[in-house]
């Protein structure tokens, strides 16, 4: 299989997703959008894009570090790309209040990392309501696919800019918006814990995740160059996260 899929005209997407940001923001009869600064890649290309897209004092950005978890750099390079947007953006820092619950509930390391998902949409949904906002999620179709995110926790969005790009494509994508390579290079992570990396985590690189991707959406994977045991690890991770990508089943009554 060979890597086509990164060789796009990287222009024409930036101008067909400014469009689809314009066009649901203007359809939806929102007066903006309100999204979250990680200062990683996804979120970074995101705040680009939809600066593009809308008047700057129509976005709100939510930088929500957690204390012992994100690393300074991350708070740095999300203030410096907002205050480089000029956009408005607010600092939340919740750690204070997660550990009041868990106090109260059983002890699970992952468990524990996907109630601070759940937090920060919970705080990006407030702001959404109370000034009429569109929530603008920042996950791209390589965690969509593979289930690499928390349900409705980073994976509840009312738009998603990045769904249908793989993250490699993404990181081209920043290259072209001209995005500091600090930013572009950053390993992806959704800081659960300290050190948290998701490449680490799930044992192959992104760039190894993305060629399984594509062989398997072409019904492919007899001619991807990847190991037997590499692709078996991805598939099986598009099966176990098949739950968060469906529609939450409704019993009908006879």
């Amino acid at each position: 299989m060979s890597e086509d899929f990164l060789t796009l005209n990287y222009n024409t997407i930036i101008d067909e997703i400014t469009r689809f940001i314009t066009e649901q923001v203007r359809s939806r009869k929102k007066n903006g959008v309100v999204m979250g600064l990680s200062g990683g890649l996804d979120s970074s290309v995101c705040l680009v894009l939809v600066s593009r897209s809308i008047q700057r004092n129509r976005i709100l950005g939510l930088i929500m570090p957690e204390s012992g978890l994100t690393p300074k750099k991350d708070v740095d390079n999300a203030r410096h790309l907002a205050k480089q947007m000029k956009i408005k953006y607010k600092e939340i820092h919740f750690e204070s209040a997660k550990k009041i619950l868990l106090n109260n509930l059983p002890k699970d390391k992952l468990s524990a990392g996907n109630l601070s998902a759940r937090l920060r949409m919970a705080f990006l949904y407030h702001y959404a309501a109370i000034s009429n906002l569109l929530v603008l999620g920042t996950s791209d179709k390589s965690e969509l696919m593979i289930g690499y995110f928390t349900k409705f926790g980073d994976g509840a969005a009312d738009l998603l800019p990045l769904g249908g790009l793989y993250k490699s494509q993404v990181k081209l994508l920043g290259e072209q918006l001209g995005l500091s390579e600090q930013i572009v290079n950053q390993p992806s992570s959704p800081r659960f814990w300290r050190g948290h990396v998701a490449e680490k985590e799930i044992g192959l690189s992104y760039h190894e995740i993305d060629t399984i991707l594509q062989c398997y959406l072409k019904n492919d994977l007899n001619n991807c160059k990847q190991s037997k045991i590499k692709i078996k690890l991805v598939t099986d991770m598009i099966k176990k996260s098949q739950h968060k990508r469906e529609q939450i089943p409704i019993f009908s009554p006879p």
